[in-house]
């Protein structure tokens, strides 16, 4: 797995982080959407269909990085994160 193409250097901001599942929100006022933080899919709450998610995995503590949930289940384990509500 270390030779998987989304690695990218995660382990500095994302190892042992909380994340919660959420519907996705902007970070700040004019924010559309995020991508995630591996595979850099599109999450948004755009309805239009344009985003491939609407709700995936994001930092707990400053909802700031989504995760798409492939991702949050391939590495998991790896990154040891802990799921919070």
């Amino acid at each position: 797995m270390d030779q998987d193409w989304r690695l990218t250097g995660q382990e500095s901001y994302l190892q042992d982080r909380s994340l919660r599942l959420a519907l996705w929100v902007g970070y700040r006022a004019g924010w559309d959407h995020d991508h995630c933080g591996f595979c850099q899919a599109e999450i948004s709450d755009d309805t239009t269909g344009h985003a491939k998610y609407n709700e995936a995995w994001v930092t707990a503590d400053d909802g700031y990085t989504w995760i798409c949930p492939e991702c949050f289940n391939d590495f998991r384990e790896r990154f040891r994160w802990t799921v919070t509500t």
